[in-house]
């Protein structure tokens, strides 16, 4: 099977995604929940607030396609989402909260 991975656009509930994501940068991650800056890509639940990681964003996907390749067979339930949709809409959300 020649499996290669392709961007899909699906709607989530952002509230959902932001409780339960993890943001990898080059050298470690957090936990968008509670900010936890101490997370591992093998977690899959944050050390200090417990919460399960059911989603996980790289700052920069490019230099960590590996990572999301091994990450991929060890955690198929995993979905992995677009840190810049991400940040766009959650920018889109505090602009909309704010001019309530």
């Amino acid at each position: 099977m020649n499996s290669k991975f392709i961007r899909v656009y699906q709607k989530f509930d952002l509230e959902d995604v932001k409780a339960h994501l993890m943001i990898c940068g080059d050298l470690s991650g957090s936990c968008s929940k509670c900010n936890n800056l101490s997370v591992k890509l093998d977690m899959q639940k944050c050390p200090e607030c417990q919460t399960e990681f059911k989603y996980i964003a790289f700052r920069n996907i490019r230099e960590n396609i590996v990572k999301l390749l091994k990450l991929s067979e060890s955690r198929p339930d995993i979905k992995f989402i677009d840190f810049d949709d991400f940040k766009k809409m959650t920018g889109e959300q505090k602009a909309h909260d704010f001019f309530k």
